[in-house]
């Protein structure tokens, strides 16, 4: 009852018509629900470099680029690439969404958001999330995905932003943010439950990236070096040098119990083993 009399004070703050437009978004989110530890996720967002690991002060925008995905995944992309952060703010949108009763849109303090994400709530924290919501409303994106159902080869096609819009009011620092509906047809095309937690408490954003990747397959197969590169959008320019980053990240899974070992071959593929595989001691 507290949270719908915030709601309700908040929109009376806005102009008549844009309470109108808000209200008419009353509607039963289209997506899936998952426990509150945990953040659902379409696997296109995790078997991609959509969200790539990108070193500091090198993000760029893009026009229509092709970005690089698992096979029957095609994605092209237009706006400022985004990272493994916005990948955290959309992860907890679409949580914050997928636990209220009615609607399509989300309110929250810049604060509470923050912390939910596990980043400082300060000023810079705060300005942070207000330009990774602005990357996240430009953003074009055009997918086309095939799988395998009982009918045979079925194709899921989407185009359009991450999120919709977003409404901010300065006094109390308080947002309004509508997330797109269409993505509901990603969800149908597959999805994983992260644990939360796990992801929090990992330190490097290719960790964060692999702690996905792996997340979205029962039994990982092994890959090569290369193509995890290509995958999470590493910008590293040696093969030499993004295989030691790889190591250390594939360490610290290893080190949170996510992963139970890993190893690479001699033809430089990479072998893991989930910890939620192992095989009990006899």
């Amino acid at each position: 009852m507290e949270q719908e009399n915030e709601k309700c004070n908040f929109l009376r703050r806005l102009p008549p018509e844009l309470q109108k437009r808000i209200l008419a978004l009353n509607v039963n989110p289209p997506i899936p629900t998952w426990p509150d530890q945990k953040r659902g996720i379409p696997n296109l967002c995790l078997r991609s470099a959509l969200f790539g690991v990108i070193q500091r002060g090198r993000r760029k925008a893009v026009k229509r680029e092709s970005i690089a995905a698992v096979n029957g995944l095609n994605i092209h992309y237009t706006g400022w690439r985004l990272d493994q952060g916005d990948f955290d703010v959309l992860a907890h949108s679409l949580h914050l969404a997928s636990h209220q009763s009615t609607g399509q849109y989300v309110q929250f303090t810049a604060k509470g958001f923050l912390k939910g994400i596990g980043r400082s709530h300060g000023k810079s924290g705060r300005e942070w999330l207000k330009d990774s919501l602005r990357r996240l409303t430009a953003s074009a994106v055009e997918i086309r995905l095939e799988v395998q159902s009982h009918f045979g080869r079925e194709a899921f096609s989407y185009t359009g932003s991450l999120l919709d819009e977003f409404y901010y009011t300065e006094e109390d620092q308080t947002y309004f943010l509508k997330f797109n509906a269409k993505l509901a047809t990603l969800f149908d095309a597959g999805w994983t439950q992260l644990q939360w937690q796990q992801r929090l408490a990992l330190r490097t954003d290719l960790a964060k990236w692999l702690h996905g990747f792996y997340a979205s397959h029962r039994l990982p197969y092994p890959m090569k070096v290369s193509t995890l590169q290509q995958l999470c959008g590493s910008d590293c320019g040696r093969l030499s040098d993004y295989r030691s980053k790889l190591r250390l990240a594939l360490d610290e899974l290893v080190k949170a119990e996510i992963l139970a070992s890993w190893s690479i071959d001699q033809e430089d593929k990479v072998h893991v083993q989930k910890s939620d595989l192992k095989v009990p001691q006899s």
